[in-house]
């Protein structure tokens, strides 16, 4: 089952531009650093388990892992090593949502560990091109609450418009939910099925309209 839709021509347009280059650094990431990214959750176990597995190899490589180019991606020799690790762990997992949750977890690892002093933790800018004092926060009426359903490619991608949302509405209004991390979706879908059972009966069909949806996921 493969997940990654990119042509040859977007990974050479991706190279082309450009991106964090260095290290990533700072050991495993923290439930607080994890949440300064722009989400009320926990940090999720699978996105924590490839972080750790990614800095075990960083030290049994003798070899620091560096970034490069748009969503982080690693480069050099490590980047070998690891496509050779990733895919070996990919080819064990039997179950589909396995396999998904295995590649969102990593794709966000890589994004989390790449990032790391180079953009601004609240807008996904570069930090000398932050635009967080730019920004009037706002107020939802009364009852709204908007979730961000996001691809992990999407994750602090520097031109996603979406992180606007709870930047201004802050992210007990304005709720991120990352395609493919269970413990993400399991908080999102919850919440339609509470706003369901709460809501009048058409809010209830939408409910199972989108429950049907998550249903239906591959």
């Amino acid at each position: 089952m493969a997940f990654s839709t990119e042509t040859a021509g977007e990974e050479a347009e991706e190279e082309a531009l450009p991106g964090p280059a260095g290290a990533g650094g700072g050991g495993e990431v923290s439930s607080e650093e994890w949440q300064r990214w722009g989400t009320s959750s926990p940090l999720p176990t699978v996105v924590a388990s490839v972080v750790r597995q990614l800095l075990e190899m960083e030290s049994s490589a003798g070899e620091k892992m560096r970034f490069g180019g748009v969503g982080s991606k690693l480069k050099g020799d490590f980047k070998d090593v690891e496509d050779r690790k990733h895919r070996a762990v990919y080819q064990t997992l039997a179950d589909s949502d396995q396999k998904l949750q295995y590649y969102s977890a990593r794709q966000i690892g890589c994004r989390l560990l790449g990032s790391r002093g180079y953009l601004c933790q609240k807008c996904w800018l570069p930090m000398e091109d932050c635009m967080c004092s730019k920004l009037a926060p706002c107020n939802l009426w009364r009852g709204i609450r908007f979730w961000l359903y996001m691809h992990p490619k999407d994750f602090l991608r520097q031109n996603n418009t979406g992180k606007l949302l709870w930047q201004v509405f802050g992210i007990q209004a304005a709720s991120l939910c990352l395609f493919g991390i269970q413990e993400h979706e399991d908080i999102m879908w919850d919440a339609f099925q509470r706003s369901g059972n709460l809501k009048p009966t058409l809010d209830k069909q939408t409910c199972g309209f989108l429950l049907g949806m998550r249903a239906c996921r591959p």
